[in-house]
């Protein structure tokens, strides 16, 4: 059978495949897409779950350093917290050693060996402590040493122009006697105190390209072009991981227990580097500049590498050394929440002040959060998420996966109770039973054939906007399935007007605001909408009202369509629905997603700003006996109060949800339920081969525990 003898039969049964039949987990290449768990997480190391990353960053102003600093009152106040896990800082991005070092230079207003008070104060309370040094990030050593810093091709450099405080001094990792001076660091705070481990931050170049004069050299030495910009990303790049293997090496030649973490600030291309990590940190303060959207996206890529991830918050309002903002207990709560139901560890941010004294209003507030986390951690250790689907993301070295699209697709994504990773090309995305290309992630030629043979086996793939399209972003790969590419739409907004109803309302042109493309199908094709454009495009020179101009005319194009398995919204969903939030859209990717994945995981009755999440524990990792394991479903509910423009959504007040509806297709042949926070049997129904409950309340975070029963 060819492949659009395969597409016409699966058509005649509604598009889908027999194929799957009923949920499996653990597939692997060559066998039917499923559900896929991650069996790395069943025997993860031992990890704290609940860490504080306590910043202290002190320029040459502040003129005395831990004055009001007490070892055990500051120690006595971790504990109470209920913390189990702390990085302090040997050196700040000042420059600032906070130990007595030989290599210097110590904070002129420090007379004591703090780091080394912090360290014994933890080990008496069985807190593990991590030393926190500042790589790239420097102002005594920029000022000092002019010649060590990254340069842009016109020779200027990163350091704050007249008037500007000073930001990220961009140091440069090829220097050999800053690496030199580094290591001279490292061997010091590493070999004289008793460290659990180091953890780097701003180990990254500021940018994928340097021209400094030991870059450029290096690079005509290596036989490239210092002004080609890929060989120049190709050289950063590796000039970035190798300084992770030395650093890495370094520490374990010192202390071979040690743990080595590097903050790479949600850098793209993990797989290059996981080798490398014992553990990843996800830096991400939701009312900061990251948004609430940043960690889930973060977590669902970087947990696929078989490596503990901490989803790091901060008790800020805002952002970093907001001195005199602290989130409520409920804040924390619901993102703490979310970081666990996501298979990741705790890790709560904290800025200490210049006289070394812990805030005891900061810390009741933590202390509350924590001893909550505490109560479930049996629930958490060696819990694997469960998911279905994998969304793909950009590959490239060096960027940064904070495109306005892939915030968009997550919140999508989220907000259906779709069970998803995040994940590159090159990863093993076969496994899992829906695969969607967001907006500009163009599957290349090598992935196209993937995909080809993923569709044959009965997995269903969702393109979206330009991923529909070819890396050359001209020709179309789903012509096979009934779709050809007609180019874009000229007219921004255009609309969409439904063809299948998913609204629920009375036909209405529906605006896209980013606009999209012209899209012709043929059988088995099916148009779930079509392409609506105006009389004229908006300008100067032609307009009308006060905003676009309205629909004029349907055209014969579709903007969505379906063919068995195979979906296709042909506008920039990702990027329209975080610029828009248009509900319309959301209804329109829900619809595609019924008609190409009839029987998903989770289906509910929760609003969508309700989280929900499935992980595993098994009792023996080694067993492949589904009734070894214990499935838990997490529900995490984001109550808001409104925002305004000035300001981020608050979750400070909540609003429980109650009766709230459970339907999960999972491998049980006769579960028992029961929730987690509040230890209540729930009555569970086989309904058509899924199972049924009715969990009563859900305040902030409620987890169903299903189990066989025996």
């Amino acid at each position: 059978m060819n492949r659009r003898e395969f597409l016409n039969a699966t058509a005649a049964i509604g598009g889908l495949p027999l194929v799957l039949g009923r949920l499996t987990c653990d597939t692997t290449e060559g066998r039917n897409p499923g559900v896929w768990r991650d069996r790395r997480f069943h025997t993860m190391p031992r990890r704290p779950w609940r860490k504080i990353h306590l910043d202290f960053h002190n320029s040459h102003h502040v003129p005395r350093i831990g004055v009001e600093f007490d070892a055990d009152e500051w120690g006595d106040t971790l504990a109470s917290a209920h913390v189990d896990g702390i990085v302090v800082v040997a050196k700040d991005m000042h420059g600032f050693c906070y130990y007595p070092s030989e290599t210097g230079p110590v904070h002129p207003g420090l007379s004591f060996d703090l780091l080394g008070a912090q360290v014994r104060a933890c080990r008496q309370r069985n807190i593990k402590v991590y030393a926190y040094y500042c790589v790239t990030w420097d102002h005594y050593l920029a000022a000092a040493h002019p010649d060590w810093r990254m340069r842009r091709k016109d020779g200027s450099d990163y350091m704050p122009k007249p008037g500007q405080t000073p930001g990220w001094t961009a140091l440069c990792l090829a220097n050999p006697e800053f690496r030199a001076w580094m290591d001279r660091h490292i061997r010091e705070f590493m070999g004289r105190y008793e460290l659990d481990g180091a953890w780097f931050d701003m180990a990254e170049p500021i940018a994928p390209e340097c021209h400094c004069a030991v870059c450029r050299r290096r690079i005509v030495e290596e036989g490239g072009i210092p002004d080609d910009p890929e060989t120049q990303r190709a050289f950063q790049h590796r000039i970035f991981l190798d300084w992770h293997r030395h650093a890495r090496e370094l520490v374990r030649t010192i202390r071979p227990d040690a743990q080595v973490d590097f903050n790479d600030i949600g850098l793209s291309r993990v797989s290059d580097r996981a080798a490398l990590l014992d553990n990843i940190d996800i830096e991400a303060l939701p009312t900061g500049h990251w948004g609430y959207y940043y960690a889930p996206l973060q977590i669902r890529y970087q947990r696929n590498f078989g490596i503990p991830v901490y989803g790091m918050t901060g008790r800020f309002l805002l952002a970093w050394g907001d001195f005199g903002g602290l989130k409520t207990a409920a804040q924390l709560k619901v993102e703490l929440a979310s970081i666990v139901a996501n298979g990741a560890r705790c890790d709560v941010g904290d800025q200490m002040p210049p006289n070394g004294k812990l805030d005891p209003a900061i810390y009741r507030v933590i202390g509350q959060v924590f001893e909550d986390i505490r109560a479930i951690e049996p629930w958490l250790a060696g819990a694997a998420p469960v998911t279905e689907a994998a969304m793909l993301i950009p590959d490239q070295p060096l960027d940064r996966l904070q495109d306005p699209y892939l915030y968009g697709m997550c919140r999508l994504l989220l907000e259906s109770h779709l069970q998803f990773d995040a994940v590159e090309p090159s990863a093993e995305w076969e496994r899992y039973r829906l695969v969607i290309w967001p907006d500009a992630v163009h599957p290349r030629p090598d992935e196209i054939e993937r995909l080809h043979r993923y569709i044959e086996r009965g997995g269903a793939v969702l393109a979206i906007g330009r991923s529909a399209l070819g890396s050359d972003g001209e020709s179309s790969w789903m012509s096979l399935y009934g779709f050809r590419w007609a180019g874009s739409s000229p007219y921004r907004p255009a609309y969409m007007v439904p063809q299948e109803d998913f609204t629920g309302l009375p036909c209405y042109e529906y605006a896209l605001y980013e606009g999209g493309d012209r899209w012709v199908i043929q059988p088995p094709a099916v148009s779930v909408a079509r392409l609506g454009e105006p009389l004229f495009q908006r300008s100067a020179e032609q307009y009308t009202s006060h905003r676009q101009t309205p629909i004029d005319r349907v055209t014969e194009f579709v903007v969505a369509a379906y063919s068995g398995r195979v979906g296709l919204i042909g506008f920039p969903l990702g990027l329209s629905y975080h610029q828009t939030g248009y509900w319309a859209y959301r209804a329109l990717f829900e619809h595609i997603l019924r008609r190409i994945l009839p029987d998903r995981m989770v289906e509910t009755n929760a609003p969508p700003n309700t989280e929900i999440t499935v992980t595993c524990q098994i009792a023996d990792a080694n067993s492949a006996n589904a009734q070894a394991c214990r499935w838990i479903v997490h529900m995490v509910h984001w109550s808001p109060s409104r925002g305004s423009p000035a300001h981020p959504v608050y979750h400070d007040h909540v609003v429980p949800l109650h009766e709230v509806r459970l339907s999960v297709s999972l491998p049980l042949r006769r579960p028992a339920a029961r929730t987690l926070r509040s230890n209540r049997p729930l009555a569970v129904q086989n309904r058509s081969g899924r199972w049924e409950f009715i969990v009563p309340k859900v305040e902030i975070h409620e987890a169903v525990v299903l189990e066989e029963l025996t």
